[in-house]
Parts: structure tokens; sequence; C-alpha cells
């Protein structure tokens, strides 16, 4: 048990086009959320469907590869490890939430927009892998 890492992996889909910024050093951040369904039979052997939400962040130039060729309902698999954000509000409450930072990420559909004709072009990616920071 010497080898415990923080390493998560995701398949799911974008729930809304991927939010990308400059942060003050200049340097790129994206941020989106995966819808992850989860599949499990009842008793009754009924087959459930349950789905959780989870937000990830992404930099540098994985930022903005992940903003340019995505868009909303887009299927992507997600390398990443769970980062804890607490902070008190004016309030005085305390609060906690859990933002994945991407390590790695395959796109297996992405959308390239073509800026002269404004037309959209779609191909699939089947080893379409690119590293981040």
């Amino acid at each position: 048990m010497n080898n415990i890492t923080n390493d998560c992996r995701f398949l799911g889909r974008l729930v809304s086009d991927p939010n990308l910024i400059k942060t003050k050093n200049d340097v790129d951040l994206v941020t989106f959320t995966l819808a992850i369904p989860e599949y499990r039979k009842e008793r009754t052997g009924e087959k459930k469907r349950n789905v959780s939400y989870f937000d990830f962040e992404a930099w540098d130039t994985g930022a903005t590869t992940i903003a340019k060729y995505t868009r909303k309902g887009d299927e992507i698999f997600v390398h990443a490890s769970a980062r804890p954000n607490n902070w008190t509000d004016k309030a005085g409450r305390k609060n906690y939430q859990v933002k994945f930072r991407v390590k790695e990420f395959k796109l297996f559909n992405y959308h390239s927009d073509d800026k002269e004709t404004g037309d959209a072009q779609e191909e699939e990616v089947t080893q379409e892998e690119f590293n981040t920071v």
C-alpha cells in the first residue's frame, strides 16, 4: 500500500460548452462539467440509470485544445487528480468543493470551426491524446 496515488479516470459528456479564460499571468484555463452515467440493477431486475456531475479544469495547451475542439454533448475521456477547495464565505459558512485537474484526455469526436466559412467540421478521433501540465 505504499503506492497510493490521487488518480481518477472518467468517461462522460460535456454538460455545456467549455469555458476558456486567461489568468492574470496570461495562462489559459478551461473549466467544464461532465455528466457521467452509472447503471445498476434493482432487486426487481430493472436497470436503473443514475447521472453524476463533476467539475474539471485544464491548463495551458490542454485548455486551449479542449476549448477549441469540444462543445456541449461531446464525449471525452479524462485522466485527472482530485483537488479539494475549502473556503469560508462572507456569512462565515465553511464550504467544500472537489474539482478535478486534468492530466490527460482523449477526444472521441471533435469539432474544428472553419472561421472563413463558419462551417463546422466534425471528425472522429480514435487515438488523440494530449498531455496537460
